[in-house]
């Protein structure tokens, strides 16, 4: 059987591996053939996606706070060092808290840039040095439909996720060269933890008939990814790729 998203040999970094899309992204990418390097803060949860995944004896995690931009290159090569050179990355990493602009302080707008788009340049940057990346290496960002057309109170999120999609085509010509890609995935409303909580936050009817094909499950919204990953699109780049479900 022909498996055109086959990830085997391949060795993948994920942020934000401990729940939500960040964890089915390593679960499929273990059941797809993939050594993946899982990276996030909450230990126990960490441990909890290791034992889920395919092969737990051959995937690993560290522990680490991706707002420490200064400590991410340090970090980078430890992983490099003790793990390999990369073959695809995904900063899944994020935090969707919702909050009207009369309450978006500096330091709230600070703290959403920081993990969704300073983490995610700096890994990037750090990624790309030397021998960290093989060639023809597949990275995304995990972005959001609210980056395009959010909600009232997303603002802050829409414009942190707005911002990572600025990126890919810029950075897509400069590592072309290498046959390095980068896209990022724009999700709408995704069966997850952080989409529970947004429920609790707004209970918005219209908000939740938006998508006509309904919220979407977690692994398909990994297969998304997976499809990035792997070498079934490797004249994919600069790209933002919309899982809108109709949103």
């Amino acid at each position: 059987m022909i498996q055109p998203m086959d990830l085997t040999g391949k060795h993948i970094v994920i942020t934000g591996g401990s729940s939500g899309i960040g964890r089915q992204c390593a679960i499929q990418a273990s059941k797809l053939g993939a050594k993946v390097t899982l990276i996030a803060r909450r230990e126990d949860k960490l441990k909890e996606t290791i034992q889920q995944m395919e092969r737990p004896e051959e995937q690993a995690y560290y522990v680490f706070d991706l707002s420490e931009t200064d400590q991410i290159e340090s970090f980078v090569k430890k992983i490099i060092t003790q793990r390999g050179a990369v073959d695809g990355f995904c900063h899944a990493a994020g935090i969707a808290t919702v909050r009207m602009l009369k309450v978006s302080k500096p330091s709230y707008v600070e703290k959403m840039f920081r993990i969704h788009m300073y983490a995610f340049v700096e890994l990037l940057r750090c990624l790309s040095l030397r021998n960290n990346l093989n060639n023809g290496a597949s990275l995304i960002g995990i972005s959001s439909a609210a980056g395009e057309k959010g909600n009232p109170s997303q603002g802050i999120y829409g414009a942190a996720k707005a911002s990572m999609n600025g990126l890919v085509i810029p950075i897509a010509q400069e590592l072309a060269p290498r046959g390095i890609r980068i896209n990022t995935v724009a999700y709408a409303m995704v069966d997850t933890e952080m989409y529970q909580n947004f429920l609790d936050y707004s209970s918005d009817p219209v908000i939740m008939k938006r998508q006509s094909l309904g919220i979407i499950d977690v692994e398909s919204a990994s297969n998304a990814v997976m499809f990035l990953l792997s070498d079934a699109c490797k004249y994919i780049t600069g790209a933002v790729l919309p899982v809108y479900a109709g949103y």
